[in-house]
């Protein structure tokens, strides 16, 4: 059998982007596969931010309830694994080689009767259908990989369908106005089957309202005005929901970040319209054992990653550091397909003490120059250029000092997330 490095350089040089991806295609090879998803209870999640911490919510809401959870997200920060979890524990090397080969074996046989090849994301999808179809699970939650209506994800037959938060994202593939996203993503949406969206005041929620009448699909909206919170201090917020389908008090996220009470909130009302009978000591617990990587995730002692990459998370972003009493340091990377214009000008807002700026370990990471020259017109801080991520990140850590008292957070691209993380695995 092959090794796990020969796995990941296969997968890993089919094309992430710019493959035409076809799901009438993809529903011939899962064909071949025997449709591995149609024996899984899906819940299908959608939307431009907070699915993988509504997807994260959800699973561990059910495993407080004693159900067996097998969760497909994307992407991944340090390893393919992470995308397939059980019971939240990553598959194994050994699992993913099996079903790797497996979908190699339907790519030829699909190849002979004149199917075109899959994509980089339809394949992770098939061979998470294929390894989760072989385990007893009772719920499969979902992630879709990009928009809703024509991603690999929505040839799945959900039980509950979930919109999290829509802003600006991906316009040259899912249209350049809220409305148009909007309808990519409730494009999720299967006739008769419920669907739980976050209700903001951005044009969204209307084109989810009526996809969901002309599906007959009951509709439950989660509005900011639903949310109390009650209590913020150092990396935890208790707060309370207050809609018209669903009431509970003393919920507690563990986060600095303001917005997982939205996604929390969210993943509570979705459990309440999937179980109405599920105590609300369950949902209280799932809330608060619920950890997600690279979320305001603290990595060491005052020393956060968060992979928001477009203005609508950033805006969140500043919403949950806006009111801080500490002093932070800004270590930024994004991509330059990304709106960094529209993020820097937010970030700006906030008083960073110092701004290290880095490109990321790909193609498409933007150029540091102009991203500087962003900054040096939003913010008002010393702000220095570094080649890699790693240098960065070691001259913050140096600057900080053996006090420890300011804060750094490292922001602006999952995959410099991705490159933190594994750095940071090698110094602390």
């Amino acid at each position: 059998m092959m090794t796990y490095s020969e796995m990941e350089r296969e997968i890993n040089e089919i094309p992430k982007f710019g493959a035409k991806a076809s799901l009438s295609n993809l529903s011939d090879y899962l064909e071949l596969a025997n449709h591995p998803e149609r024996n899984l209870r899906v819940i299908h999640i959608a939307g431009t931010n907070g699915k993988g911490s509504v997807s994260a919510y959800i699973d561990s809401i059910l495993r407080q309830a004693g159900y067996t959870t097998a969760l497909f997200t994307s992407p991944h920060l340090v390893k393919i694994n992470e995308r397939f979890r059980i019971n939240f524990k990553e598959c194994s090397d050994e699992e993913l080689i099996l079903a790797w080969c497996q979908v190699k074996s339907f790519m030829e046989k699909g190849e002979k009767q004149g199917l075109q090849p899959l994509t980089f994301f339809e394949i992770l999808f098939l061979m998470g259908m294929i390894i989760f179809s072989q385990k007893e699970i009772d719920y499969c939650i979902l992630e879709t990989g990009l928009g809703g209506r024509l991603d690999a994800t929505v040839l799945s037959d959900p039980v509950l369908s979930i919109i999290t938060s829509i802003s600006y994202d991906h316009m040259e593939i899912l249209g350049d106005t809220i409305e148009k996203i909007a309808a990519e993503k409730a494009g999720i949406i299967k006739n008769g089957i419920p669907v739980v969206a976050v209700d903001e005041e951005n044009g969204a929620f209307p084109v989810i309202e009526r996809t969901a009448k002309e599906k007959k699909s009951p509709v439950y909206g989660l509005k900011s005005q639903d949310l109390t919170i009650l209590k913020k201090y150092e990396n935890k917020i208790d707060f309370s929901i207050n809609s018209r389908y669903y009431k509970i008090s003393n919920l507690k996220v563990k986060s600095y970040a303001s917005y997982q009470v939205q996604n929390a909130a969210l993943a509570a009302i979705a459990a309440h319209v999937l179980l109405p009978d599920l105590a609300e000591n369950v949902i209280r617990n799932g809330i608060l054992e619920m950890f997600w990587a690279g979320r305001m995730e603290e990595i060491a002692e005052n020393v956060y990653v968060d992979g928001a990459h477009n203005p609508g998370a950033v805006r969140q972003i500043y919403n949950s550091l806006a009111d801080s009493d500490k002093e932070w340091l800004l270590l930024f990377a994004v991509c330059s397909d990304k709106d960094y214009t529209e993020m820097i000008r937010i970030l700006g807002k906030i008083p960073w003490k110092r701004i290290y700026i880095t490109k990321i370990d790909s193609a498409r990471g933007a150029d540091t120059a102009t991203v500087r020259q962003c900054f040096e017109e939003a913010a008002g801080c010393p702000i220095c250029e570094f080649e890699s991520a790693g240098e960065a990140f070691k001259a913050a850590l140096r600057d900080r000092g053996d006090e420890k008292e300011e804060n750094l957070l490292c922001l602006g691209s999952l995959y410099l997330v991705g490159e933190i993380k594994e750095l940071a695995a090698t110094m602390f």
